[in-house]
């Protein structure tokens, strides 16, 4: 029997063998379909709704969904379905594509998003006049940028704006994300809390989009006031003569800059060497005027303004903003300069957290230069 067993095994030694391999082949098949490593979930960006939300996956759409709405400042508490059933098209905006950006953790922050939306949107509109693109704000953006800017002329995104726009679907924009428009679509574009669309803020010719900057009349007025004490002061150094060319070089020292005071040095001898035609004043805003620093600087002879930090932040903005030239000591600095559109722009060429997007702008715009 056993004889008869083992010969009928060599016979048939290779079907057999084929066919174990046959069924362990789609075993494996299988069981690796059904593990959870290998199982491919939906996109971040992308969500879906209804009733049945007891799947692992839909928990996470909806997980996911809150985060988003809380960085727009919305209320994650309230239902896809209760939203949508205050839903009106009638009361959508006209435009198929918005623009908007979650809400920024610090001024700065919101001034790039700020200025990344105004350029996208001008962007668009120069490119093509068969697309228009709308913009609004957060309520926390809004906030933030009126501590500078009077008006805005951006509304504040609200939940049922959402809908219309098909929250679920938005895409998620970073700093170099290509933005694709289509065509008859509603589409929801979010700058992502670190984007910098500097592709975009390079084109645009800001000292002419002043709708979107307005100052308050009263900072624009100290300020005006201020450097034209300055200017009277200087009838000390010079004659009249000199005193009719004066151009005004702005500085903003900060406590935690933690600059060199060897940098402002180098920064001030390169303004006078760009400006050997006529004479400058040096406008350096402390926050500290006693620090080491602005003390270093103001017992020089050599026409250096120190004076103490506004209490309102417009009035430093607008001061800088009116200066011919400028000294760069922090990311907030950037945005005066960008605004005045002319003049010499000194950067701290030392990279660093707070310069690195200054050197950036620095290697593609004409009159910033890059100073250590």
């Amino acid at each position: 029997m056993f004889r008869f067993t083992w010969q009928l095994v060599r016979r048939n030694i290779k079907p057999l063998i084929l066919i174990v391999s046959f069924l362990t082949f789609i075993w494996l098949i299988i069981d690796t379909a059904h593990r959870p490593e290998f199982v491919r979930h939906a996109s971040k960006h992308s969500f879906r709704f209804g009733n049945n939300a007891n799947e692992p996956a839909e928990h996470w759409f909806e997980r996911t969904l809150e985060q988003f709405l809380e960085l727009l400042e919305l209320d994650s508490n309230v239902t896809a379905d209760e939203s949508r059933s205050s839903f009106e098209p009638l009361n959508c905006p006209r435009s198929n594509t918005l623009f908007t950006a979650f809400t920024g953790s610090t001024l700065e922050e919101s001034l790039w998003h700020y200025f990344s939306l105004v350029a996208i949107q001008n962007s668009i509109r120069t490119t093509s006049e068969e697309y228009q693109a709308q913009v609004m704000l957060t309520n926390g953006t809004s906030v933030e940028l009126r501590t500078l800017f009077e008006s805005l002329p951006f509304d504040v995104i609200r939940m049922n704006i959402i809908w219309c726009y098909n929250f679920p679907d938005m895409d998620i924009l970073n700093s170099d994300t290509a933005i694709q428009i289509d065509k008859g679509v509603k589409q929801l574009f979010i700058l992502n809390n670190q984007a910098k669309r500097f592709e975009e803020i390079l084109k645009v010719p800001w000292e002419q989009q002043t709708q979107f900057f307005r100052l308050r009349a009263e900072a624009e007025n100290t300020a005006q006031n201020v450097l034209g004490d300055i200017r009277q002061r200087s009838k000390l150094y010079g004659d009249e003569e000199d005193v009719k060319n004066l151009q005004f070089v702005g500085l903003h020292i900060r406590e935690d800059d933690e600059l060199p005071y060897e940098y402002y040095y180098r920064a001030m001898t390169f303004h006078r060497k760009m400006h050997d035609t006529g004479t400058l004043m040096f406008v350096a805003i402390c926050e500290n005027p006693k620090s080491a620093v602005c003390s270093t600087l103001d017992v020089q002879s050599e026409r250096v303004e120190v004076i103490a930090e506004h209490d309102e932040l417009d009035v430093d903005f607008a001061l800088l903003k009116f200066c011919n030239h400028s000294i760069l000591s922090s990311e907030l600095d950037i945005f005066p300069a960008l605004l005045r559109g002319s003049g010499n722009v000194v950067v701290y060429g030392e990279p660093n957290d707070r310069s690195r997007y200054a050197i950036k702008l620095a290697s593609f715009k004409d009159n910033w230069y890059n100073i250590v």
